[in-house]
Parts: C-alpha cells; structure tokens; sequence
C-alpha cells in the first residue's frame, strides 16, 4: 500500500504542476484532462486511507490523506457539480487555497510517516508544482 500511496501523492503534485503549466500557456483541454485525473485519485486515496486505518498506520497518515481527499471533493463540487467561478474572486479562492495546501502539506507529512524516502519524493514533486506555480505567475505583474 506504501507505494500506492506515494505513487498517488507524486501523481497528485506532478498534475497540478501539469495544471498551473497549462494555465500558463492557455491549453484549456489540458487543465481539464490533469484535473480529471487529480479528481481520479480519489480512488487510490481512499483505498490506501482504508488499508491504512485496517493496519493502524497512524494520525498523520490519516489526516494528510484526508486533506488530499476532502480538497479532490471540494475540487469535484465546485468545478464539475456546481461549476462554481470562485478563482475570480479572492474571498472564494484564499479558502481554496489553503484547503490545497493543506492537501500538499498533508501529503508531504503522511509521506514522511510512511517513510523518509516516500517523504522526500513527495516533497521534491512539491517543490516542481511550487516552481510551476512561479513559472504561471512571472510575468503576470508585468502585464498589468
């Protein structure tokens, strides 16, 4: 189940660095597909979150795991349910924000209780969403 899980939390970063990199670059068919596969992972999450509740794998794996899940659900609802707009808007989007933190934070903790090699992994696919992060807003400033 350990490698599940660090496969899917590696899938995880690498997607929404995929996203941020489509947004860059305006590939709208591309955000749509990474973000189709990010909602995808809730299967592997809750597979690896029940296997690890059956085997008492500890409060941090269950609460960074269920950071990624619960964001995958408010991802689900807002963008494929609802099609709620709330990136437009920073009193909408600074709750979702956080909430994906949270979600790559709590999967950089739960990798790490899982194992230092599965926690390092996880966190340098972190820090290549956090450099495309960078990469979608340089330049933005310049343009206003």
């Amino acid at each position: 189940m350990d490698y599940m899980f660090t496969i899917s939390a590696v899938a995880f970063n690498l997607l929404i660095a995929g996203i941020f990199l489509s947004q860059r670059h305006g590939k709208i068919r591309l955000i749509r597909t990474f973000g189709s596969i990010v909602i995808g992972l809730a299967l592997p999450f809750a597979v690896v979150l029940i296997s690890y509740f059956q085997s008492n794998k500890g409060w941090r794996v269950y609460v960074g795991v269920g950071f990624a899940l619960f964001y995958i659900l408010v991802e689900f609802l807002l963008d494929y349910v609802f099609k709620v707009d709330f990136r437009s808007k920073w009193i909408t989007h600074i709750p979702y924000i956080l909430l994906e933190y949270a979600a790559f934070f709590g999967l950089i903790s739960a990798a790490f209780a899982v194992s230092q090699t599965s926690g390092w992994i996880v966190s340098v696919t972190f820090w290549i969403a956090m450099a495309c992060l960078v990469y979608l807003y340089s330049g933005a400033w310049k343009k206003k």
